[in-house]
C-alpha cells in the first residue's frame, strides 16, 4: 500500500512529534469510561484512543504543523498498518514514520530509537528542525529531558501538556493566545 501526504503549507523548520500511544493516546481514563457506558472500548487494531488527547494531539499539530513519529511498542504491528489506523481513526497530521529497533539492552532503548531516527531522517544541522518527546514514562538521556513533555497514563495529553509541547516545538514561544 502507498500512502502520498501532500503538506499543505511550507515549513521553514521541521518539527517532529515523537509520539507514544499507551498512556498517552490510550488512557485509563478512556477505557473505565467506555466500559461503564457499556461502548466498545477495542478494534482490531487496539484499545480506542481518548477524544481529549486526540484533541489535544490535533491543537499541538494545527499550531506547530509538526509530523507524527510513533516510538510506541504499536510500531511492531509495521508502517503500513499504523498508517491504516492513523486513516480509519482520522488522526490529525502526517504519520511521517516509526522509530527503527535498535539491538541493546541498555535502559534507554527509546532514547536510542528517537537519536538512531534523527540521525537518518532529520536535516544535519539540529538548528533546522525541532522536536518534542510525548511519553508517559520519563525514562529518556538527561540531553532529552527538555524535549520530553511527560503525560499522566491516566490522562493522556492534557491541554497543558499540549501547551508545553508547542512552546518546545517553537523554540521556547507559544504563539497561541487561546490555548486547548
Amino acid at each position: 500500500m502507498t500512502y502520498t501526504q501532500v503538506r499543505p503549507y511550507e515549513k521553514s523548520m521541521e518539527r517532529y512529534i515523537f509520539l507514544d500511544i499507551d498512556g498517552v493516546l490510550n488512557t485509563s481514563r478512556s477505557y473505565k469510561k467506555r466500559v461503564a457506558a457499556g461502548e466498545p472500548w477495542r478494534d482490531d487494531y487496539g484499545p480506542f484512543f481518548d477524544y481529549e488527547s486526540v484533541g489535544n494531539l490535533r491543537h499541538i499539530i494545527d499550531v506547530t504543523h509538526a509530523d507524527v513519529i510513533i516510538t510506541s511498542t504499536w510500531k511492531y504491528k509495521g508502517l503500513d498498518a499504523m498508517h491504516t489506523l492513523w486513516t480509519l481513526r482520522e488522526m490529525p497530521g502526517i504519520l511521517l514514520g516509526i522509530t527503527p529497533e535498535v539491538s541493546t539492552s541498555d535502559f534507554y532503548v527509546r532514547s536510542m530509537e528517537i537519536m538512531k531516527w534523527l540521525a537518518q531522517n532529520a536535516p544535519e544541522n539540529p538548528s533546522e528542525y525541532r522536536y518534542v518527546i510525548i511519553d508517559d514514562s520519563p525514562i529518556f538521556l538527561p540531553e532529552q529531558l527538555p524535549y520530553l513533555v511527560d503525560t499522566s497514563s491516566d490522562t493522556g495529553i492534557t491541554c497543558e501538556d499540549a501547551e508545553k509541547a508547542i512552546e518546545i516545538l517553537m523554540g521556547g514561544t507559544n504563539p497561541v493566545v487561546a490555548g486547548c
